[in-house]
């Protein structure tokens, strides 16, 4: 899965996958980083590029269905050996770094500690809240 959206990939001659190119006609620095750190985590422990993205996948919060495609029965059984695997904190936190979505204007202007205490008139820290705002 992975093999086919990595710097290596882009421009030699390998089989490009479906999801290669983005309107530029190539795939973004943003997901070639997170394959990148999807495949060094799958190095380390000795398991395929596929099932760490899986096993990542299904360490999130919530309720997350993984739709897995493949056009061999190896692939299939590849992907499905992700619901025995475990990923460390270690693992799972530079996954989710290398992945995190800058959200930009506004969140970034109201997690501003001088704007937040002008914004609740420096009553901020007073307020009990366990949606912690950063």
């Amino acid at each position: 899965m992975l093999g086919k959206y990595n710097r290596q990939s882009q421009g030699n001659g390998q089989e490009q996958g479906r999801l290669s190119t983005t309107g530029e006609g190539t795939i973004s620095e943003r997901a070639l980083a997170i394959a990148e750190v999807v495949t060094q985590v799958a190095q380390e422990i000795g398991l395929s590029p596929s099932q760490v993205a899986l096993a990542w996948l299904r360490a999130q919060s919530g309720v997350i269905i993984p739709i897995i495609g493949a056009r061999k029965v190896s692939q299939i059984k590849d992907n499905l050996a992700c619901v025995d695997i475990t990923l460390s904190p270690e693992h799972l936190q530079r996954l989710n770094e290398v992945s995190q979505i800058e959200l930009g204007f506004p969140h970034d202007f109201l997690q501003n500690d001088v704007m937040r205490d002008r914004l609740f008139g420096g009553t901020f820290n007073l307020i009990d809240n366990h949606h912690a705002y950063g």
